[in-house]
């Protein structure tokens, strides 16, 4: 059980991402092209699909080759976004993880996904209980953990949306 909030919050936000992702296609296209990789609009759309898929079934159902999968997105996630901060040159304003949402790449963007993907490998070798499950046994306990979990999904969201300007912004105050 204690496994569940962590794994749900890298599951919803691995969807929202995806879901963002189709919506608005250009800010990923870019990041891609940046690192010479294939950046069709189409490429991009779908790998959004496969984000909101495997996030969606990983969070109705953790086991383990979706919580895998998850795993295998964040881990992909950081060896990007590694290389996105390894060649400043070349590098974009963003990665485009969330579509339009966009903020410049920071070192935080890399943390992120390396704890997304920890906690997704952790329930990929001992699958936690669903949000549904822990609904289904005791509802006032569900309503808590879906409230938390859509909390700190909108946290983390904005963590790698807003926080690198405001943490560039801090840095310029105190200069």
């Amino acid at each position: 059980m204690a496994l569940t909030p962590a794994f749900a919050c890298a599951s919803a936000l691995l969807a929202v991402a995806g879901a963002m992702k189709l919506r608005a296609p250009a800010a990923a296209s870019g990041a891609l092209r940046a690192m010479s990789l294939p950046a069709a609009t189409g490429a991009v759309r779908l790998v959004g699909a496969c984000e909101l898929v495997a996030g969606s079934w990983a969070l109705a159902s953790p086991g383990r080759l979706s919580a895998g999968l998850v795993a295998a997105a964040y881990g992909g996630f950081a060896v990007f976004v590694a290389g996105l901060l390894r060649d400043r040159g070349r590098r974009t304003a963003g990665c485009g993880c969330f579509g339009s949402a966009e903020a410049e790449v920071h070192p935080i963007h890399l943390v992120l996904n390396l704890l997304a993907a920890g906690a997704a490998l952790a329930a990929a070798i001992s699958p936690p209980p669903g949000v549904t499950e822990v609904i289904a046994h005791d509802a006032g306990v569900g309503v808590v953990l879906c409230a938390g979990v859509a909390a700190a999904v909108y946290a983390a969201y904005l963590v790698y949306t807003a926080a690198p300007a405001a943490w560039r912004a801090y840095r310029r105050e105190a200069a």
